[in-house]
């Protein structure tokens, strides 16, 4: 699945040796050294049109993303027009191994750090280079202690979602790389495991695809994409509608998740995590609609709930769908519960802050306090959860006083692939 690294504020280049990156007037990383290696094959193709570089040009807390160009005469990519063609040996990936019906690969790891540990003379030296620079430090599983005991504390120590085995102590690297791939523990074996994890699609690396923003807005989402049916086939990825200048080139993480107009139908990637798991992989919360899913463990009953959530566009008022069955009393008393929880961890909030966060004037290298992206983050997820759990609550208080019916989704078990 794809994944793209979002809350780097700078890019820091992992090896002094190696080759600079290409930046444009204002400083910013512009991909021109991996347009170029692409279009230098004779399968490979990006659109003249298509801009990489930072959301707000300049400021360096902004995002890397893929963008149509605003510079005079670029031209709108048209709705069916290809973005780009990416060749299958302009990708890393697990080789021979590949099936487009197989999300996980420990050989694909292990390809992509050789690649990485050669830099400069990797035949994906462009590609590589850039791969570099990139940081994990965004991902919960490799915050500082004070971080992660707090998400915790969030959590009620894995009552609320994401799971702790998805997330606390690094344990999807531990059981994934050191166990069940028995890669190596080191630099370049934990972030080629974590540009895997949050970069590819399935199991292939794809340049300049990766660096595509998330979104689940139906109204921004702009892309679909085509993956190679067979070892030497190539990635396309086309406009969905047509793609102005200056508007940003999106790509959806969760696109064929429970709440998805796209479930089942198209869904050959594996894309359907909600959005806890989208905040314990990525280490951000996507914008509404939400896929929410929760073990209530209530009254000595344990049912698993799950919703979608949207906003009605006409009111902005939020509206709950309800996956396969509404919930019972015990389990809203479970919702009432952590929202009570939660609120009351926000009561507390600028003393926590005062006793969690690393001063900006120190340097972050203590467990014991968290940096400032660390904590921000952990309070856009609280927030998300005050804000799903009420609304779950409001939908199922109408239910029971009889002034509105329940909004069902009906959906049957379905194995889209293997994992590793």
């Amino acid at each position: 699945m794809l994944v793209a690294l979002l809350l780097w504020s700078s890019l820091h280049i992992a090896n002094s040796d190696a080759t600079a990156l290409p930046t444009d007037e204002h400083g910013d990383y512009n991909g021109s050294d991996l347009i170029e290696w692409i279009n230098s094959h004779p399968q490979g193709y990006v659109h003249p049109s298509l801009r990489i570089g930072r959301r707000i040009p300049g400021d360096s807390s902004s995002i890397i993303g893929t963008f149509v160009s605003s510079a005079p005469g670029a031209k709108p990519i048209e709705k069916d027009e290809v973005i780009a063609t990416i060749p299958w040996d302009r990708m890393i990936g697990p080789g021979d191994e590949y099936s487009p019906t197989t999300f996980g690969s420990c050989q694909a790891i292990r390809n992509l750090a050789s690649e990485l540990k050669l830099g400069d003379n990797s035949q994906y030296a462009p590609y590589v280079r850039y791969l570099l620079t990139q940081s994990i430090e965004a991902m919960p599983g490799e915050w500082s202690k004070a971080g992660q005991m707090f998400l915790r504390q969030i959590t009620a120590d894995g009552e609320l979602p994401p799971l702790d085995a998805d997330w606390f102590e690094a344990a999807e690297y531990k059981n994934v790389w050191l166990n069940a791939c028995r890669g190596s523990d080191d630099s370049i074996g934990r972030l080629a495991y974590y540009l895997t994890s949050n970069r590819d699609e399935d199991t292939l690396m794809i340049p300049i695809y990766d660096m595509m923003n998330h979104s689940n807005d139906p109204d921004k989402l702009n892309t679909l994409s085509y993956k190679p049916n067979k070892v030497g086939d190539s990635f396309v990825f086309r406009a969905s509608r047509r793609i102005n200048p200056s508007e940003e080139i999106f790509n959806c993480y969760n696109r064929c998740h429970a709440c998805s107009t796209n479930f089942r139908e198209e869904c050959e990637t594996y894309s359907f995590r909600g959005t806890p798991d989208i905040f314990a992989h990525y280490g951000f919360v996507e914008e509404i609609p939400h896929y929410w899913w929760f073990d209530c463990n209530e009254g000595h009953q344990v049912t698993e709930i799950e919703f979608c959530l949207e906003k009605i566009a006409a009111t902005g008022e939020l509206s709950v769908s309800w996956i396969n069955s509404t919930p019972g009393d015990h389990d809203k008393a479970f919702f009432v519960k952590h929202l009570e929880r939660l609120k009351q961890i926000e009561s507390n909030k600028e003393g926590l802050e005062g006793q969690l966060v690393q001063p900006d004037s120190e340097n972050a290298t203590s467990q014991e306090k968290m940096s400032r992206l660390e904590w921000e983050a952990c309070w856009k997820y609280h927030n998300a959860l005050i804000t799903a759990i009420d609304a779950a609550i409001v939908s199922l208080n109408r239910i029971r006083r009889g002034s509105a019916t329940a909004k069902l989704i009906v959906h049957d078990e379905y194995d889209i692939g293997d994992e590793l």
